[in-house]
């Protein structure tokens, strides 16, 4: 639980977090993060720095998780007024979309979708063209994922048709056009598609967009554990960064020359895009970081020094991508 506490501590809030309210945070802020909701984890975060009466470690590991937030998506920073209001995160309402006291389900997809589906008597065609127009129009990034999200329950089948034009049609980042693929998948879409990435034209087949980190090829999950190891023992919380920023890495060069190098899963490879993905977590955490240390780290030789350049363009090119509007990269 969380209680009002009458003294000022520390330039904090008036607000006490009970210790046995801590995991049940990190619960729900684990959650928000899987789930690319990442304006409501800003949000969640600020009240919990807010807060007292927990241990300077702990406030810490929060603080990192904010700077990161802030250095991958710009305009959460920019978004943000005063401190988050404590109804929406004060632990008294029922975190579910369904009825108060309604058990929810263990699996995430179905908790999703029961979530997202369109009540079956509303008005079809109007949350139809809401959708739509809140996927093309909407500056708000989470409004457009989450558009997305919803988009894969319309049973319209213009749909298909609606968004592959649009994103044949509207200049995007990568990674957005991943989202879009993916949904597309997810609605049964089949057919290859010509796109632009990364400066590349990529042709991709819809069936076999990447959903979940097993659809990628072995390589990827071998770069993001060899780094996973670099950067702990640097600090024992930036593993946790280092898979947030990796998946949207592989969401953006998919498809791409850098992909196929990386997917090729040679030793190199595996190296050079570890350490790139470890020097910028490393900076976006800590602000600096040293790239000729973390190349001897990874045992990156000179001769391969422009490979792991290359690695390192494409990882910064994927952190501020959909912090911009719908036609800005």
């Amino acid at each position: 639980m969380t209680t009002r506490f009458g003294d000022a501590d520390g330039g904090k809030g008036n607000v006490y977090l009970m210790p046995s309210m801590v995991k049940e945070y990190r619960g729900r802020l684990r959650r928000l993060l899987e789930t690319e909701r990442f304006g409501e984890a800003h949000a969640l975060l600020r009240f919990l720095l807010d807060c007292r009466g927990q241990d300077e470690q702990v406030y810490d590991e929060w603080r990192r998780l904010l700077r990161w937030l802030e250095a991958v998506f710009p305009d959460l920073a920019a978004r943000s007024g005063g401190p988050a209001d404590i109804g929406a995160f004060s632990g008294t309402e029922d975190w579910t979309d369904g009825e108060p006291g309604e058990e929810l389900p263990d699996d995430e997809e179905t908790m999703r979708g029961r979530a997202l589906r369109p009540r079956d008597d509303g008005d079809r065609e109007a949350l139809t063209r809401r959708v739509l127009e809140e996927l093309k129009r909407s500056p708000r990034l989470e409004q457009r994922l989450l558009a997305l999200e919803k988009a894969v329950y319309l049973d319209d089948p213009e749909v298909d048709r609606e968004i592959l034009d649009w994103l044949h049609g509207e200049p995007m980042h990568p990674s957005m056009q991943f989202r879009v693929l993916q949904t597309l998948r997810r609605r049964g879409a089949v057919g290859r598609v010509l796109l632009d990435r990364g400066g590349e034209r990529v042709e991709l087949e819809i069936e076999r967009t990447p959903l979940s980190e097993d659809d990628y090829p072995t390589a990827a999950g071998e770069v993001l554990e060899r780094a996973c190891r670099g950067t702990e023992s640097y600090d024992p919380t930036l593993p946790f960064f280092a898979r947030e920023l990796w998946e949207e890495i592989l969401k953006s060069i998919y498809g791409t020359s850098d992909y196929e190098w990386m997917a090729s899963g040679g030793e190199d490879a595996i190296d050079c895009w570890a350490a790139a993905l470890h020097l910028v977590v490393q900076l976006a955490a800590h602000g600096r970081a040293d790239e000729a240390e973390i190349r001897a780290v990874y045992g990156i030789p000179e001769s391969l020094r422009f490979r792991f350049e290359q690695a390192c363009r494409a990882v910064r090119r994927a952190m501020p991508p959909l912090a911009a509007g719908p036609g800005k990269s």
